[in-house]
């Protein structure tokens, strides 16, 4: 459309030029009127002649230019946007590849905390089981100083085991948070975390229906196993969370 418009201007223009010309020609001669208007016309059919084939070589050259900037940029986009292509593809790739042995490596880690905290849950059912046991023994004794002291030296395994076991989770927390990040899940086992730290933890028996020495080893055992059993429900919740970390 530009370049129609500008043959019609090009056009005007030319005829305009050459009709000015032919009445300063016409004015300026005195002689015969006859020759002078065949000159004229003469006059303006060359100019107007040459103002097109000179807008026509004009065109025809800047078509040329043109079409060689194209026939040189085209490839050069078409290979650029391949490379770029390319590069997308294998970054992915490199990405994904990354994040599958990410996660191998959490859940590796995940699994061995989860085998630790199991431990620790048995030693703490076996503190507090023990300290309730020395307790008793102390009050069925006629000299319980001695269970007394192993009373109290439980109690203190006991916390300082509860502390190692909230240690165990919060890291435990951290590695499936780490994974919940790679595999883009990012509140998918927030309800797991909810139902872990709002755990009741299970009381041992204070043994009283015990009322002799010999009465209380077999009840310790009873009592033992019962904490433990009370504790696979927590280690359910950790096996949940392993078995949807894929």
């Amino acid at each position: 459309m530009k370049t129609l418009l500008t043959i019609i201007l090009t056009l005007l223009l030319s005829l305009t030029f050459a009709q000015t010309n032919g009445k300063v020609i016409a004015n300026n001669k005195a002689v015969d009127a006859k020759p002078d208007i065949d000159t004229v016309s003469t006059t303006k059919v060359e100019l107007l002649n040459s103002s097109f084939d000179k807008l026509v070589s004009k065109l025809t050259e800047d078509k040329k230019e043109t079409n060689s900037i194209w026939n040189t940029l085209i490839p050069l986009l078409i290979g650029a946007g391949l490379t770029l292509i390319a590069q997308f593809a294998i970054e992915y790739w490199k990405t994904n590849k990354e994040n599958e042995s990410k996660k191998r490596e959490i859940i590796s880690k995940g699994r061995a905390r989860t085998y630790l905290i199991a431990q620790v849950l048995k030693d703490l059912a076996m503190y507090k089981v023990h300290k309730q046991y020395y307790w008793r023994a102390s009050q069925i004794e006629q000299d319980g100083s001695d269970s007394f002291k192993k009373h109290y030296e439980k109690g203190q395994q006991q916390r300082e085991t509860k502390v190692r076991l909230d240690d165990n989770i919060a890291e435990y927390f951290q590695l499936v948070t780490e994974y919940s990040i790679v595999a883009k899940k990012h509140d998918h086992f927030k309800q797991y975390f909810v139902d872990i730290f709002n755990y009741v933890h299970p009381k041992s028996s204070n043994f009283s229906e015990c009322n002799t020495k010999l009465e209380l080893p077999m009840e310790l055992n009873k009592e033992e196993e019962r904490l433990n059993e009370e504790y696979k429900k927590l280690i359910e919740l950790f096996e949940k969370i392993q078995s949807e970390m894929k």
